[in-house]
């Protein structure tokens, strides 16, 4: 026995977009059924490739601020360097100051990293609900559990005191008669075969009904053989079942390092702290994703799976597609995009910007300049310090000695009292 997911979600965010991300299940459903195909692995692998392509504006943005990166992080670590020691109110604004302008000049966001991250999570966690409770969601499938209940509750009114006591599957109970009919739903989407035949043995008058529907229902929810997409690989432990938590770290670790390999081949920063969380983040990831699927339902196991397979494919076509493009025009297309929004609020362009398009290793012109002007400034400066020097070692004592650094600094005083 184990404790059930309560029907649908209504936790702030995730609970509203879990319903939306039903609707798009509930589609797919109403979809694959013209074809004679009607299985929750066979929707999930698609629920999973439409949300991650519904998803590659995020992605691509991602990326571009990932290449645009590799530029402008040198200038931002310099800056960090540069008021590392400085703590004070005044000096912070000023490397804020600064950092904005480097961050403008190249026509990205300070969050562009992190946009993706924080609008990913809440939706995974959606799909996690969707995913682990799908009758909740798709009402098809839902009607095909209340089908079942409905015929039931005519024979046994009081069927659910019957099944809390029968003790087949923890079973939440409620006064709302349609909550705890959606409650009783949940409990019956978790049922393996011998939980069904079971359910026979309690209520023998709707035998028939009950073997009738739950053939559909298993048919819907079967993985291979006697293992479901409800269940858990570690309820199935040593079938195949448990390849699922296997593929889905394998499958992870080669996105994340074709994702790392990409950004360390343009750049190479041995002080980029963002670098090695990242690195080490997506080391641990793996990991994790195994686990979770080991210890979660196989359906949410082929999301990650098919997920994965789906974000190595965005990923190849997003390096073909950058690969034949020059960081710098890259770059320089951001920040007229950049600018075009700054004209839309009504404010003016960066001026900084359009150093952006600016490779400073690459510089073939040079900047004018006045050279009298110039040679003048040197003769001016030459001068001046011709004649502190022998301001300051005149006298009896011996230049370079310890007399005439003190006759140095009794001069200098002299020197500032008189003005």
């Amino acid at each position: 026995m184990f404790e059930l997911l309560l029907t649908q979600n209504d936790t702030f965010l995730i609970g509203d977009i879990a319903k939306l991300l039903g609707y798009i299940m509930e589609w797919i459903f109403s979809f694959t059924k013209l074809f004679g195909i009607q299985n929750f692995g066979f929707a999930i692998a698609l629920f999973t490739i439409i949300v991650n392509l519904l998803m590659l504006p995020l992605t691509i943005k991602q990326q571009k601020f990932t290449r645009i990166s590799a530029v402008m992080n040198p200038e931002i670590q310099a800056i960090q360097k540069k008021y590392k020691d400085k703590k004070d109110n005044e000096s912070l604004m000023q490397m804020r100051a600064e950092m904005d302008d480097v961050y403008a000049r190249y026509g990205v966001s300070q969050t562009g990293g992190c946009l993706q991250l924080l609008i990913s999570m809440p939706i995974f966690f959606a799909l996690w609900r969707v995913i682990s409770n799908i009758p909740a969601y798709v009402s098809s499938i839902k009607d095909a559990y209340y089908a079942i209940i409905d015929k039931i509750a005519t024979a046994y009114p009081n069927y659910v005191e019957t099944l809390a006591d029968a003790e087949i599957r923890v079973l939440q109970t409620s006064t709302d008669a349609v909550t705890q009919k959606n409650f009783v739903v949940d409990m019956l989407y978790q049922f393996t075969n011998d939980n069904w035949v079971k359910l026979t043995e309690i209520f023998p008058n709707v035998k028939e009904a009950i073997l009738e529907a739950s053939d559909k229902l298993m048919d819907m929810n079967r993985f291979i053989g006697d293992i479901y997409w409800s269940d858990t690989p570690m309820e199935k432990w040593k079938t195949i079942a448990i390849l699922i938590p296997v593929v889905s770290g394998l499958l992870q670790w080669l996105s994340f390092k074709l994702t790392e390999q990409r950004n360390s081949n343009r750049q190479a920063s041995a002080d980029n702290q963002m670098a090695s969380s990242m690195k080490a983040m997506n080391t641990f990831m793996p990991f994790f994703s195994a686990f979770i699927c080991l210890t979660m339902a196989c359906g949410l196991g082929l999301y990650w799976i098919v997920s994965s397979l789906t974000r190595i494919a965005i990923q190849l076509a997003i390096n073909f597609y950058y690969d034949r493009i020059e960081l710098q025009d890259l770059i320089a297309k951001n920040v007229e995009k950049n600018n075009k929004k700054r004209a839309r609020k009504g404010l003016p362009p960066k001026q900084v910007a359009t150093a952006a398009n600016i490779n400073t290793r690459n510089i073939s012109t040079s900047v004018p300049v006045d050279k009298d002007k110039q040679k003048a400034d040197q003769e001016r400066k030459a001068e001046a310090i011709k004649k502190a020097t022998e301001f300051y070692n005149s006298g009896e004592v011996k230049p370079g000695s310890l007399a005439a650094k003190a006759q140095m600094v009794q001069k200098y005083n002299e020197r500032n009292n008189k003005k």
